[in-house]
């Protein structure tokens, strides 16, 4: 055994003081690795007196906490500690979504998990996210002003463009003094039966080689809806949120062959902005 392993007993040793049984844990110590083997102590030091570790437990519930706060850059700064229930009902909804998408996939964990932590959030559902833009930022003319969105500094146009693909969108007319003169009904982008039928159609993202749940994934648009593109199937695909905001903040393009295949274009691509061959 290593100096791991002789820590776990130390600590083990000091939480049930004269009951402490060396000759318990030593076979355990060289079964298993460090970690595994402080999982195991646990079990006996709950063993030998359930009630002192029940209130250890419930003393670590009492301390538990969480910051938010924003950087400069509008980068969202989270610290925190969890209490172990509290921990492993995060890692348990966090580590399915923090998978792989595919063999392309590569990014790093800790990447992978910031993304899981978002999809998270937003419970498979396009967010509930009020984001305030102009006509201008949405169709993303030149000198148009970045969109508002509480929590969060300026957004950018593309940005703005990948919410509205799947969204609802609320009319708001202002006068020049900015003055709100008229607000029209909410409307949902996409329908609940287009949804529906959308997701029966592709069942998963359909970038090539990623199998994310259409239950995680955006409508997209091909053609935006803002510049005449229609909201029928022939003009939506089911994206992720991490190769939804590749294709409208990453410069990537899709294209949808005649066979309904998707091929995608990077950005440095020859065939940028170019109909497929």
């Amino acid at each position: 055994i290593g100096y791991g392993h002789l820590t776990v007993m130390a600590r083990t040793a000091e939480a049930v003081g004269k009951r402490f049984e060396e000759s318990r844990l030593l076979p355990l110590a060289r079964k298993h690795t460090p970690g595994k083997f402080y999982y195991k102590s646990l079990h006996y030091r709950h063993s030998i007196d359930a009630k002192a570790y029940c209130e250890e437990q419930s003393e670590q519930e009492i301390n538990h906490h969480l910051s938010l706060s924003t950087s400069e850059s509008g980068h969202l700064l989270i610290n925190g500690v969890l209490d172990p229930i509290g921990g492993a009902a995060v890692r348990t909804a966090l580590e399915p979504l923090a998978q792989k998408s595919g063999a392309h996939d590569d990014r790093l964990l800790p990447q992978r998990y910031a993304d899981a932590l978002v999809e998270l959030a937003s419970g498979g559902k396009p967010a509930n996210l009020q984001v305030t833009a102009t006509i201008e930022t949405l169709k993303g003319l030149a000198g148009a002003a970045g969109a508002e969105m509480e929590f969060s500094l300026p957004i950018s146009a593309a940005a703005v463009q990948r919410m509205a693909c799947d969204c609802s969108v609320t009319r708001v007319l202002l006068s020049q003094e900015s003055v709100t003169i008229d607000v029209g009904r909410s409307k949902r982008v996409i329908s609940g039966a287009a949804r529906r039928a959308l997701a029966a159609r592709d069942g998963h993202c359909r970038w090539p080689g990623c199998e994310r749940p259409a239950s995680w994934c955006d409508g997209h648009h091909l053609v935006h809806w803002i510049h005449g593109g229609t909201t029928d199937l022939d003009n939506l695909v089911l994206l992720c949120r991490r190769h939804h905001r590749m294709v409208h903040e990453g410069g990537w393009q899709l294209v949808k062959c005649e066979d309904s295949q998707i091929v995608t274009i990077a950005p440095s691509s020859p065939f940028m902005g170019k109909s497929p061959p």
